[in-house]
């Protein structure tokens, strides 16, 4: 108790001096606590501390660990996650509280309706604008589950190929960064001008043994110079 005093009776110029080093994503993890107050403003207030040192932040610039300690309390989230982006951002005394709804703003990813046009040299999508829709996250819960809106596409699945993990029109999102194939991990590929969902195996002699979850399907072997990985499939969503 009687830190928490004194933490509220330093001057701001005692408070922000020194700075303590924080982990990447910590300006995204920033944006959400923000979002969780409700505006960048009123989580200034809250942890008190002025508006431009949180735009500091915001833009880069190193808090202090009190700094670091206001803001967590200001927003209910555990410090650790605050500064290291481990654990879960809720504090254990909240994990059972209602979400509120300021945190729920939706970010829009780009939900491709037919097959993808082109790939980019970065291994982005690329398809003429009138393809491309919105389909709304909270990015709260894309934070939470350690996924960052801008390596993200939705993908519609075409096909029964690989029921029952994925029926014809589930919608999948790709994370476009993992581009490395991983033994067992679902993929989405680009060949002979059309993209498809495969679960991948790594075969000897640089070689991709793509496989489809429905057995009435065959496997089949291709170059990996052959074949574009566009990205790693990570979430699926579908209608019982």
């Amino acid at each position: 108790m009687q830190t928490e005093s004194m933490d509220r009776e330093m001057p701001m110029n005692d408070i922000e001096a020194g700075e303590h080093p924080v982990e990447d994503g910590f300006i995204d993890r920033l944006r959400l606590l923000a979002d969780r107050v409700g505006s960048a403003n009123g989580l200034a207030k809250s942890a008190g501390i002025s508006q431009s040192g949180l735009q500091r932040y915001l833009a880069g610039g190193q808090p202090t660990r009190k700094v670091l300690i206001a803001l967590a309390r200001a927003a209910r989230v555990d410090l650790l996650w605050l500064i290291t982006g481990q654990g879960e951002p809720e504090q254990d005394d909240a994990l059972n509280a209602a979400v509120p709804s300021s945190i729920r703003s939706l970010t829009r990813l780009p939900l491709y309706k037919e097959q993808p046009a082109e790939r980019s040299y970065a291994g982005d999508l690329t398809v003429k604008p009138e393809s491309v829709a919105g389909l709304g996250f909270c990015r709260f819960w894309l934070s939470k589950h350690g996924m960052e809106a801008s390596d993200l596409a939705g993908l519609y699945m075409s096909g029964n190929s690989m029921e029952p993990t994925l029926a014809n029109g589930d919608t999948v999102l790709v994370n476009i960064r993992q581009r490395d194939t991983i033994d067992g991990g679902i993929y989405a590929l680009r060949g002979d001008d059309r993209t498809f969902i495969k679960r991948v195996q790594n075969e000897p002699g640089g070689y991709l043994r793509l496989i489809s979850d429905n057995p009435t399907f065959k496997s089949i072997e291709i170059r990996r110079a052959d074949v574009d990985v566009i990205g790693r499939v990570v979430w699926r969503g579908s209608l019982f």
